[in-house]
């Protein structure tokens, strides 16, 4: 789970090793946040962990000397889930004025960790799953991928994450690996505050249903689509 430390990220690294007992790595810049991950999720009592992992997603060769490391350790890897994204944090002083207003690097921010290190983490993990035909790739996207949101960046790398499942998944089909982008509700987090927003836990509990709970045959149907976390609440029987 990249992104790890705050967010939606956090709430799904926290329920798949707290509440589901999967063996998680979660990455993140923050060293101490990551350590705070793993303490809370060790008060679950399915014998799930979280292994903390300080990563910047900018540095392809750290990434890709993680998931070397990741290769050595394990047999296989079920589940990749692409929700680190710098692009709220590059919007939030720049808030409420149009694009040709904001500096450059506003939109950098949302192209760069987000669109663009998803596509390299699901391009050095991809291979691993390919192996053993089997695996799932999620990616954390927002309703923003459709409709304007926040800032004309923030849309963009949206969309675009949609379609880098829908094109990663044509390419995954033939080896039984699939691909779903997920959408959350709008959110109660450090940085955004919904009134009545879902919180990281429902989008744990979400991602935490595709991988334990979804048929073979239903993540088939999913495939290269958009979900909703509601969606997935109604299916598979989860609150918040």
């Amino acid at each position: 789970v990249t992104g790890a430390s705050r967010g939606l990220g956090r709430g799904i690294a926290l329920v798949l090793a707290r509440d589901e007992g999967c063996r998680v790595y979660a990455t993140a810049r923050n060293g101490d946040a990551l350590k705070a991950l793993v303490e809370e999720a060790a008060t679950g009592t399915r014998g799930g962990t979280v292994n903390a992992c300080v990563l910047d997603q900018s540095d392809d060769a750290a990434v890709q000397a993680f998931v070397e490391q990741v290769r050595t350790k394990e047999s296989q890897v079920n589940l990749l889930v692409n929700s680190a994204y710098a692009g709220l944090i590059a919007i939030k002083p720049h808030f409420g004025k149009p694009f040709w207003e904001r500096p450059l690097s506003v939109f950098d921010a949302s192209l760069n960790i987000g669109l663009r290190s998803a596509y390299v983490m699901s391009a050095l993990v991809a291979p691993l799953m390919v192996k053993n035909k089997a695996g799932l790739i999620v990616q954390i996207s927002s309703f923003g991928g459709v409709n304007y949101l926040f800032d004309v960046g923030y849309g963009v790398g949206k969309a675009g994450l949609d379609r880098l499942t829908a094109d990663m998944a044509a390419e995954l089909n033939p080896y039984d690996v699939h691909a779903v982008t997920l959408y959350p509700g709008g959110a109660v987090t450090e940085i955004a505050a919904f009134p009545s927003g879902e919180t990281p836990v429902f989008t744990g509990r979400a991602v935490a249903a595709l991988i334990n709970t979804a048929t073979k045959e239903e993540l088939a149907q999913m495939n290269g689509k958009v979900v909703q976390t509601v969606e997935l609440a109604v299916s598979y029987g989860f609150t918040d």
